[in-house]
């Protein structure tokens, strides 16, 4: 069976804006994107821990990143990662 997938119409708004395209107030602290419709976000761990960056994505947060660049760098194998992670919790 193939299904038919498409952008609910009320929706759509979560596409518009442009995909994987970093901004941030503060940029050396924080920086956000949208991915595949949902927005992502890179982050300094801490105050004391300020070489250390996360990513954090639909619930999940990857860590480990050394740098904001680093982080935004690796952010799409991230994204595919989590998707991955949250198919495995799909029964059928």
């Amino acid at each position: 069976m193939d299904l038919e997938i498409e952008i609910a119409s009320h929706y759509r708004f979560r596409f518009q804006p442009p995909q994987q395209k970093w901004v941030g107030k503060s940029p050396d602290l924080m920086q956000k994107a949208v991915f595949a419709g949902e927005e992502m976000m890179a982050i300094q761990k801490s105050d004391d821990e300020p070489d250390q960056f996360e990513l954090h994505f639909l619930g999940l947060v990857g860590t480990g990143f050394q740098s904001m660049e680093e982080a935004k760098q690796l952010a799409p194998a991230f994204a595919k990662e989590v998707f991955t992670y949250l198919a495995q919790m799909i029964e059928g």
